[in-house]
């Protein structure tokens, strides 16, 4: 059974919410509480509001329920717990880590946002090779996430917090003065209020493109290493940075394509390496591509193609560089120097 302590005159509104979740949860265990309950409500305005939003918060559970998987509904069964009970336990505490998959994650990230209350649980969305996941948020920001990537989403009461760890993933930012949101990629870290960007991690590189607005970038500052008065690089509109291995800011030419265009499925590469294009494209492809030696890795390109279309990417680049290409029995394209 939940137990509630009676708040004390002078508590926090913390205090409040947090004994509004407890009241929520003992009264389906135990209905004949509702006068106790109420009796606490009348002590104070605050007491009755925070009740009421995590009446809000137990009622969304139901849309929860049907979206666990197994697993949880078998740890339900082993507690003596129906899955509705768990996901409205779940619900209405708010706390835990959890790594899901990417439609899951989505459909959690949308919960809502009670200011102080509930926020959406840490949420972790890793696709797979050739996927992309729409990912609303809850403060009506929406993140499309590239394919074999993985972002991580934390929100706190002054600050929108997204990790990057690995792959792309572009960013339509809602306006929140009071909250900055803030995407870590590596060793850089970008700031904004409200716009729409991309970044891609390409090893320990890390590439931003500004499709509106404006955003702050960055160096991290790690162990103190950096000293607190290094000034942002403010990038705008049609602008982009590449972050090399956390050392130094390189400008990157505008690109015929607006940033973020490979939501549609077409790939656009401005003067690089071949190496980096073809790390990047074992995001999208499970045809493994080889170069036989550094000297073509390191030869650079500018390049345009469907992500689904490999053979398009190869011919392109026998038609612009001394390369030629041929397949070996496993189906893998091997790339070298003619």
């Amino acid at each position: 059974m939940t137990t509630v302590t009676p708040l004390r005159p002078g508590s926090g509104p913390s205090s409040a919410q947090d004994q509004a979740r407890d009241w929520v949860l003992r009264l389906d265990e135990e209905p004949a509480a509702a006068a106790e309950c109420d009796a606490w409500r009348s002590l104070d305005p605050a007491h009755d509001q925070a009740f009421r939003e995590a009446g809000r918060v137990w009622d969304m559970a139901p849309a929860l329920e049907s979206l666990i998987g197994e697993d949880w509904r078998s740890e339900a069964e082993a507690l003596g717990r129906s899955p509705l009970s768990r996901a409205r336990e779940w619900a209405v505490r708010g706390k835990g880590r959890f790594v899901l998959p990417a439609a899951l994650a989505a459909s959690l990230a949308l919960a809502v946002f009670v200011p102080g209350l509930f926020r959406p649980p840490p949420v972790e969305v890793e696709t797979t090779v050739a996927q992309t996941q729409l990912l609303p948020l809850a403060d009506g920001s929406r993140v499309t996430v590239g394919a074999r990537s993985d972002v991580q989403v934390r929100f706190s009461d002054d600050e929108r917090r997204v990790t990057l760890a690995s792959g792309q993933a572009f960013f339509d930012v809602a306006p929140d003065p009071a909250r900055p949101f803030v995407v870590h990629a590596g060793k850089a870290e970008i700031r904004v209020t409200g716009t729409k960007f991309d970044v891609r991690r390409i090893g320990d590189d890390v590439e931003v493109s500004v499709l509106e607005g404006r955003v702050e970038l960055r160096r991290r500052r790690l162990a103190g290493l950096l000293r607190e008065s290094e000034p942002a690089r403010v990038l705008g509109a049609g602008e982009g940075s590449v972050l090399d291995e956390g050392r130094a800011f390189t400008p990157t030419a505008p690109a015929p394509v607006v940033p973020g265009e490979w939501r549609s499925g077409r790939l656009y590469y401005s003067e690089a390496p071949i190496a980096e294009i073809v790390a990047d494209l074992q995001r999208y492809s499970t045809v493994p591509i080889r170069l036989a030696d550094p000297e073509v890795g390191r030869m650079k390109v500018t390049t345009s193609f469907r992500s689904s279309d490999i053979d398009r990417f190869v011919a392109n680049l026998e038609a612009a560089l001394p390369v030629e290409s041929r397949r070996t029995a496993d189906g893998a394209i091997t790339l070298s120097a003619r």
